[in-house]
């Protein structure tokens, strides 16, 4: 509309022009040239004859016409910029807060500051195919305070373009609340659009006007997200146009904010919390996948991933009718009901099948309870979680998986596999319970990844010209990738796959690379892959001279990957070192391909998390390239074989030793409130029952279940504000391997690793005496029972004088006050290992009368001040 406007008023214009004699371009110039001179001069001349009076100006009709014209034009232009601003979006005006009770006037200020920094900070964080976080975009323009009404009315052509331009898409309004019932304090909201001329309002109570204030601002975000550009981009695509639910978009942004610090329980929780809100959203699916990676969960990353490529509107007929067919087929990618356009679902199944090619870690926790039969003792609900997802993965897998072993003669078979049936029977013994051994399921799985691989690099050229395919393709999943990991990367581990089993070797496998594979071999294959000889040498050349552009860093990494997998198997030192140094120069070259998105995405996935460099890690080539791109001031970079173990029980100790402050400073406050009401006490021990209970089963399972170091958070939190918690370090943060190193280091120079390994060792050790502490015996003392017994007794304190319940409580909030100190400093390496064991016997057992109490009083008295008459 707005172009039809501007283009109508040129056109009266230029037609305004056509009466007085046209001005003539010289005949020497080329016709284009005059035809186009010629036509701006009659523009110009016609708008010189509307502003021009008398005779030689235009008629008043044609005055009119043209004055119509440009207020349709004006209205229309500025509909469009308005239109456009709220789709962008463009700038936001956050007024200030108003009260309506008195209460919340003093406040104001303060709560006005922190929506508008939330919505100033609160970016939208895409979803990536890389097990790391990509960076956040911005979205909000804010104002603040501005005044909207003109100081006077313009009359001029200037004065009314100078207005054109709109200065808010959207205004956004709060008035605090109060109300007697819980939560007290709220918020109304209100999200007004100057475009669509409409406006949203919403209520929402918290127990601070803090938290009002705060999930305000992810409500007016999810209101303004469907209808703006981002909901165009992932994870929102599925909600345009729809009204998003606050609590789903909050979930998701501080899930993202959890994991980029660190602090991977809280971040799981609340990517949970997401997908229970919206559990067809596949990027919230894989984000899930990619956390549970970086916690070396890889058997629960199958299972999600799994699930996330389940969500391609397909049954399971459907699905295994499309695997049958051919790559150029058309009915692969236009078959009926296949979503082959939903956004994330190649990028699913690309981590997918990278998980299945992690085999000495997918495998090896697939088969866990064979490999140490005494896990169960130690974790018995890890083992658990274990079996249940085997019981659920198993039959998927030998549904999925069972054409790629017919034709083979796998270890353990007489004759090849020709039937369905056999293959079938075979999958389901080697992947049940019965099975579980550890060489035939490393086979297995490296055997769908080579799969996987095959279906991916099928499927992507087709997709890639497809409708909106630029926009749909990931920053993190390229053609040349996919080739490289179709034709050498699972080649390659499958043939180390099958280098493990028994024999060596299986029959009627169609794989010709071998194990090991030296560097000039794999160079050709590397070569091979990448593409024609003629059309690569030629994108170089371009590419040096800068009218080509350079090969994507992804690329050059999933190579690095490639040499640094082929180090595993080579014996010869000179030989590993000819693969290093190819490893080290495609890292490097990666590293000059993208200096924006390498270094900050890719740090601590490529020096501690990714399982591809563990052998190139060690080699003095990494070493080096590692102290040039990522300089450090720890000389020391000597690593331990499990970084993740280390990294969690220094997780564990931090935990711990901030919940141990919490509570003693909790029972130290409690003391200072008695005397107190009976259900308030009786609420203490019900609380400190919780709270052990939670750290008896993070010391007995030692961290190796992120969810009772979760349990144990929302415990705490529920018992202690933010202040606290944040005083003492908690949510606390994974730390880094590289913090640990530097620690150890600066200890002894020299030593990190032994220190780091000798740190594991002991804080195994201090968390295995704290379970058997906390748990008890029947003669021991345990402070859940105890805590149980003060609850009973409080409730059943009628018997008792009031002043003799408050002075035995007031003894036991010093003595739990005492056995919290204990068990920070039994997480003390240096501390003694037996001093929280000894403060568990200092608990009193609640009083059953008033004899008894004073027995126990006259006890601790000393013999010469006690009465003797």
């Amino acid at each position: 509309m707005a172009i039809l406007s501007v283009v109508l008023l040129i056109t009266a214009v230029s037609g305004v022009g056509w009466v007085s004699p046209a001005w003539q371009a010289s005949e020497r110039w080329p016709t284009f040239f005059q035809y186009v001179s010629e036509w701006f001069m009659r523009f110009f001349e016609g708008a010189a004859r509307i502003v021009t009076g008398g005779k030689d100006g235009a008629g008043l009709s044609l005055r009119l016409l043209c004055l119509l014209f440009l207020i349709f034009s004006f209205v229309a232009l500025r509909r469009w910029m308005l239109q456009r601003n709220a789709f962008k979006p463009g700038p936001v005006d956050v007024q200030q807060l108003v009260s309506s009770t008195a209460d919340g006037d003093s406040c104001l200020e303060g709560l006005t500051a922190q929506l508008r920094k939330q919505l100033s900070e609160t970016n939208l964080y895409p979803p990536s195919a890389l097990p790391a976080e990509s960076p956040a975009e911005s979205f909000l323009d804010l104002l603040g305070d501005i005044d909207l009404e003109p100081k006077k009315l313009g009359t001029s052509i200037l004065r009314l373009f100078s207005r054109l331009r709109p200065k808010v898409a959207y205004t956004v309004r709060g008035v605090l609340r109060a109300r007697e019932q819980e939560p007290m304090f709220g918020i109304t909201v209100t999200v007004t659009s100057y475009a669509l001329r409409g406006s949203r309002t919403e209520t929402l109570w918290e127990s601070t006007w803090e938290a009002a204030v705060k999930a305000g601002g992810y409500w007016v975000m999810a209101a303004l997200v469907p209808v703006t550009q981002a909901s165009r981009r992932a994870p929102w695509q599925e909600w345009r146009g729809r009204n998003l639910q606050p609590e789903l978009f909050a979930a998701y942004q501080e899930a993202r904010e959890l994991s980029q610090d660190r602090k991977f329980d809280d971040a799981l929780d609340r990517y949970y919390t997401a997908l229970r809100l919206d559990p067809t959203n596949i990027h919230l699916r894989t984000q899930i996948a990619g956390t549970q990676e970086k916690l070396w969960l890889h058997l629960d990353a199958l299972e999600t991933y799994h699930g996330a490529i389940l969500l391609d509107g397909q049954s399971r007929e459907e699905r295994n009718a499309r695997l049958r067919r051919g790559p150029w087929n058309p009915r692969r990618s236009f078959c009926k009901r296949y979503r082959w356009w939903r956004n994330g679902l190649l990028e699913a199944r690309f981590r997918y099948a990278v998980v299945l090619g992690m085999a000495e870690r997918t495998a090896h926790q697939w088969c866990r309870p064979t490999v140490d039969p005494a896990d169960y003792r130690k974790c018995p609900r890890r083992a658990h979680t274990r079996s249940e997802i085997r019981k659920s993965l198993a039959p998927a897998l030998v549904e999925r998986y069972w054409r790629t072993v017919t034709h083979l003669t796998p270890p353990g078979v007489d004759m090849p596999i020709c039937e369905e049936k056999a293959a079938r029977k075979w999958l389901e013994s080697e992947l049940g319970e019965q099975g579980l051994d550890h060489r035939n399921v490393s086979l297995i799985f490296q055997l769908a990844c080579a799969e996987e691989m095959y279906q991916i690099a099928s499927d992507y050229p087709v997709l890639r010209f497809l409708r909106n395919s630029s926009r749909r393709r990931s920053r993190g999943l390229t053609w040349t990738s996919l080739r490289l990991n179709r034709d050498v990367w699972a080649p390659l581990r499958l043939a180390w796959a099958v280098n493990q089993t028994e024999t060596g070797t299986v029959e009627g496998l169609r794989n010709d690379l071998i194990w090991p594979m030296e560097a000039k071999d794999l160079t050709k294959r590397v070569e091979l892959a990448r593409g024609w000889w003629i059309w690569r040498r030629t994108a170089e050349r371009l590419a040096n001279w800068q009218l080509w552009p350079s090969r994507p860093w992804q690329d050059r990494y999933n190579t690095a990957c490639i040499y640094a997998v082929a180090m595993g198997g080579q014996k010869d030192e000179r030989k590993r070192d000819d693969l290093a140094v190819q490893a080290v120069e495609e890292l490097e070259a990666s590293a000059r391909a993208d200096l924006t998105s390498f270094h900050p995405l890719m740090r601590s996935w490529l020096l501690i998390e990714d399982p591809d460099l563990e052998w190139l890690r060690p080699n003095d080539r990494f070493i080096r390239f590692e102290r040039e791109i990522y300089p450090h001031d720890a000389p020391d970079r000597d690593r331990p074989e499990r970084p993740l173990w280390a990294e969690v029980m220094a997780y564990d100790q931090q935990l711990l030793r901030g919940t141990a402050q919490v509570m003693e400073h909790t029972w130290r406050l409690r003391g200072k409130l008695l005397p107190a009401e009976t259900h308030l006490i009786a609420q203490w021990f019900i609380t400190e029952k919780s709270v052990w209970q939670c750290v008896h089963r993070v010391a007995a399972n030692q961290g190796r279940d992120w969810r009772d170091r979760e349990k144990l958070l929302q415990t705490i939190r529920a018992l202690a504000d933010s202040a606290l918690l944040a005083k003492y370090g908690l949510p606390s943060q994974l730390p880094e391997l590289d913090d640990l190193l530097d620690e150890a280091t600066w200890a002894e120079i020299g030593a990190a690793k032994q220190s780091v390994t000798d740190f594991e060792t002991t804080i195994e050790e201090r968390l295995d005496i704290l379970s058997r502490a906390i748990g008890g015996t029947a003669n021991a003392v345990s402070p859940i029972r105890r805590s149980d017994q003060w609850v009973e007794a409080v409730k059943h304190s009628g018997t008792l004088p009031n002043f003799v319940m408050q002075s035995a409580v007031r003894h036991t909030c010093a003595d739990y006050e005492t056995a919290w100190r204990a068990l920070r400093d039994q997480l003390d390496p240096e501390d003694d290992e037996w001093a929280f064991s000894r403060s568990l016997h200092q608990l009193r057992e609640p009083p059953d009368g008033v004899w008894r109490l004073l027995a126990t009083v006259r006890a601790r008295v000393p013999a010469g001040f006690r009465h003797t008459g």
